[in-house]
């Protein structure tokens, strides 16, 4: 797996929208993060705000601007302003290998997803984290976690929590054990709709990271079904599930739906990572091997996931 290098002041970031159209108050929010709090140059096309419906734009001016980024021999990262609906138009004309010859760290979530899975498989690690529409109101917490993550600094944590950018802490064990591996995965909604498709997703020997938003119980229940059946939980290492909001039904919760589901499974696996759709979206680095911790009753430590490849990496292999 490649690792691109970390992200210095002053460095040039390419902002990108793939998916859906944005508000661009709040993005300008999300910029003013990116320049005056991590000091970073970042350059956008003059027709980033197209519309076109649910579209930021038509699938040719995605797919452009996409390639433009990924080209771009200044730019060290590229951010997505949005999530929504619209990556899995384009996947098809997104070519991992420039980003493989030389990497660009690729942050996003939600829709993006399904260029996290494109890009994963190719063998590029790229981070779950804020769109810029988000991070403009994310606590200064989610903001020092993934500056620490883009730049991989090790900063000391505080009392049984993993430093800022070395991991996360979750707030539950669905299945108490030890696991390692790469971590995969995203949005639950998009690894299902990848299922059937050239990037139906492959999580053999990962901990897989499971979020999503808006999905009732029963929409839960049939995408980790749907996973199961076509075998894309077969030889999973661990799981670790994140924000599940508003995803609950009168009398049921979703999170309680999931623990069911994901405790079958029959590995290690924690809940309450605080990765997704709500303000507090902690960056999680995709592909990067890492280790999940679910401490049995009376062990010392959170449950919790530990960025331990990523911290080591050095823009190679890892």
């Amino acid at each position: 797996m490649r690792i691109p290098p970390p992200l210095s002041r002053g460095d040039v970031v390419r902002v990108v929208a793939p998916s859906s159209p944005f508000d661009p108050e709040q993005l300008a929010r999300g910029v003013e993060v990116l320049e005056r709090r991590l000091g970073l140059v970042v350059r956008r096309r003059d027709d980033l705000d197209a519309r076109r419906g649910y579209l930021a734009g038509d699938d040719a001016r995605r797919a452009a601007e996409w390639r433009e980024a990924v080209a771009d021999p200044d730019a060290r990262a590229i951010f997505c302003a949005r999530g929504g609906y619209g990556a899995t138009r384009i996947l098809s004309t997104i070519d991992p290998a420039p980003l493989l010859a030389a990497p660009k760290l690729v942050v996003g979530f939600s829709d993006v997803t399904a260029i996290h899975v494109a890009l994963n498989r190719a063998g590029l690690a790229t981070v779950h984290g804020p769109v810029l529409t988000q991070l403009g109101r994310a606590p200064e917490a989610a903001v020092a976690h993934l500056e620490a993550l883009l730049r991989r600094e090790r900063r000391s944590g505080g009392r049984g929590a993993p430093a800022p950018g070395a991991g996360l802490a979750g707030t539950g064990v669905i299945r108490e054990g030890r696991a390692s591996g790469p971590i995969l995965g995203g949005s639950l909604t998009l690894l299902a709709h990848l299922c059937g498709t050239p990037w139906q997703p492959n999580l053999r020997g990962a901990i897989v990271l499971l979020e999503d938003v808006g999905e009732k119980p029963y929409k839960l229940d049939r995408y980790l079904t749907q996973l199961r059946l076509a075998g894309v939980f077969a030889g999973v290492a661990g799981v670790a599930v994140g924000q599940l909001a508003d995803c609950d039904a009168p009398g049921l919760r979703g999170a309680d739906v999931v623990r069911e589901l994901v405790a079958a499974l029959g590995v290690p696996a924690i809940d309450g990572i605080p990765a997704g759709h709500e303000d507090a979206n902690f960056a999680v680095p995709l592909g990067a091997c890492a280790t999940l911790v679910a401490p049995a009753s009376g062990e010392d430590g959170s449950p919790r996931l530990l960025f331990d490849g990523w911290l080591e990496a050095d823009g190679g292999a890892a």
